[in-house]
């Protein structure tokens, strides 16, 4: 996302004009003209920066001083009222946001945690030093999932002498796989909310490709599994799935902490109906198989057998009776329950399955590769790699 883009998102969401200006008042990217323009955003937009006696004015206004938002009044210049919001890399100002509210009703409580959201991740594609350092929370846990790894590991550094967050497992990475039709200015607004939330103590990280990383303890493990679903739930977020994994004490940052929450929740929404979360250690397998690049000749040279049941659509009743035969470890009765069907069908079913299956069934190593494969396929439809 870019400044351009954001600013878009944002006057859409808050149904007005958004300009962001640099601290000599020329505009680093403008919104659509809506109903609210009037002549001052005109000129700006066409001079690409403020005339001399709104500059002076808003000088006088003290708005390049402010540290937090302010309603500049206009009336001098028969014009709409601005919120004027700073945005700040600690001290310095970057640029900042003017919001037309004048003559419109007023900002709500959401829209008012847009704008802090987007003043977030416009001071993120604004700041002139990421790499400096910070006493600030939200800037060291913005910066521990960096991609840049000197910054990553100075800010872990920071966030273990401030003990916001300890070397070991019982600090957990979540990774909060948020629905694509979700915006990023909402899923930045969802995130600094639940890190506001006082109990438990969840750390907002950032958001990485529409997935929101948070970290906290092991301890509130518990209420942190219901508070982020039931939070979404208020705020009309739709989460996809919750992945979360344990620090390693070996690790100086939360890269590969954070790299297993975001698989376990990819894990989660894909292979698991119904089930929204789950932890990198409960999957197994799985972890294996999601590294296995979605190749047909690789199925086929794995395992023949489950190549013959998947070639081509393979026929579903065969695969769906090998795939739950070998879930319960090769007991007739089980495998009956689940498919619903007598012991006798089940024999005849397995007797007429194609020759490689029907090998593979008899052999241990092939009948696990078998096992294995059919799940390996099931991951690749459910996440679209086939």
């Amino acid at each position: 996302m870019n400044l351009q883009e954001l600013v878009d998102e944002l006057s859409l969401a808050l149904g007005r004009s958004v300009v962001i200006g640099d601290r000599e008042f020329r505009s680093l990217a403008a919104s659509p003209q809506g109903d609210d323009v009037d002549d001052i955003r005109t000129n700006s937009l066409l001079r690409r920066a403020l005339a001399p006696e709104p500059r002076t004015y808003l000088e006088n206004e003290g708005v390049l001083q402010a540290t937090k938002p302010v309603i500049v009044s206009f009336a001098p210049f028969g014009t709409h009222a601005r919120l004027v919001v700073p945005i700040r890399d600690d001290d310095t100002l970057l640029a900042m946001m003017s919001i037309i509210v004048g003559g419109l009703p007023a900002l709500t409580e959401a829209q008012h945690a847009a704008i802090d959201a987007s003043v977030m991740i416009a001071r993120h594609l604004l700041a002139e030093n990421p790499h400096a350092a910070t006493s600030l929370r939200a800037a060291v846990m913005g910066r521990l999932i960096s991609a840049d790894e000197a910054e990553r590991r100075a800010a872990f550094a920071e966030a273990l002498r401030k003990n916001w967050i300890e070397r070991g497992g019982n600090t957990i990475v979540r990774a909060v796989a948020i629905d694509p039709g979700i915006g990023p200015i909402q899923r930045v607004a969802f995130g600094r909310h639940l890190g506001s939330l006082s109990a438990p103590a969840i750390g907002f990280l950032g958001d990485r490709d529409g997935t929101l990383f948070f970290v906290g303890r092991a301890a509130d493990n518990d209420v942190a599994d219901r508070v982020i679903p039931a939070e979404a739930s208020k705020l009309a977020v739709a989460i996809h799935s919750i992945g979360s994994a344990r620090h390693s004490r070996d690790h100086d940052d939360l890269s590969a902490a954070a790299d297993q929450a975001a698989l376990a929740a990819d894990l989660a929404g894909a292979i698991k109906p119904g089930v929204t979360r789950a932890d990198i250690s409960e999957l197994g397998a799985w972890t294996m198989l999601a590294a296995i690049q979605a190749d047909r000749s690789q199925l086929e040279t794995f395992s023949p057998a489950a190549h013959a049941l998947t070639a081509g659509g393979g026929d579903p009743l065969q695969r769906e009776t090998v795939e739950t035969y070998l879930d319960v470890g090769g007991r007739a009765r089980d495998a009956c329950e689940r498919l619903h069907i007598h012991r006798t069908t089940l024999y005849y079913r397995l007797d007429n399955m194609p020759p490689p299956v029907k090998a593979a069934l008899d052999d241990g190593i092939s009948r696990s590769s078998l096992h294995l494969a059919l799940k390996l396929v099931r991951y690749w439809e459910a996440t679209g790699r086939f």
